[in-house]
């Protein structure tokens, strides 16, 4: 599990879904399997199902539209075999790409089949945004279940307050006037 999976199962942990990572499915009769789910996360009171690939590859996004196309396709046809729980509501979600396309990135970005496309940096800096105003002693993010999201919180909140606290010094300097 690369750090991009490991993050997302974290967050939708953390949000109260119950997560699996790294799902083989579909037995090819030689040992090996057709594919694999990256994520999986259950909201077991909306009884949401969302299943997502994560992906920090360097393909165009004419290749990534492939990739993620057989991806979601060949997977959704053992989501009932595997997951055999009532799901109200199924999404499909690709976590990939650090910018967005020059030119027509509305299209490229559309990877088709209901996917939704999220981009990396976009995906974090939500994450990062939500937990720099979570208070470190006050509310701890257990580390032993989420260490990615403790780091990203210790490391947020402290930024936060720092720029906070230079933001307040300067706007005193400005208040003062110069100095002679």
């Amino acid at each position: 599990m690369n750090f991009l999976e490991q993050l997302t199962a974290e967050w939708y942990e953390y949000k109260g879904y119950f997560c699996r990572t790294n799902i083989r499915f579909g037995k090819t009769g030689h040992g090996g399997h057709i594919g694999e789910m990256d994520v999986i996360a259950y909201h077991p009171k909306t009884k949401e199902f969302i299943h997502i690939e994560c992906s920090t590859d360097a393909w165009s996004w004419k290749e990534k539209k492939k990739v993620f196309t057989k991806k979601f396709q060949n997977a959704e046809k053992y989501y009932e075999e595997v997951f055999s729980f009532n799901k109200k509501k199924i999404k499909k979600i690709a976590i990939t790409g650090f910018s967005v396309p020059r030119q027509n990135s509305e299209k490229k970005m559309d990877l088709g089949n209901g996917i939704k496309t999220i981009l990396i940096p976009e995906f974090v800096s939500s994450i990062a945004d939500e937990l720099s105003r979570i208070d470190p002693w006050y509310c701890a993010i257990d580390e032993s279940s989420y260490p990615l999201l403790r780091s990203i919180q210790y490391g947020t909140f402290y930024l936060a307050r720092k720029l906070r606290a230079k933001e307040k010094k300067n706007k005193l300097q400005i208040l003062e006037g110069p100095k002679k």
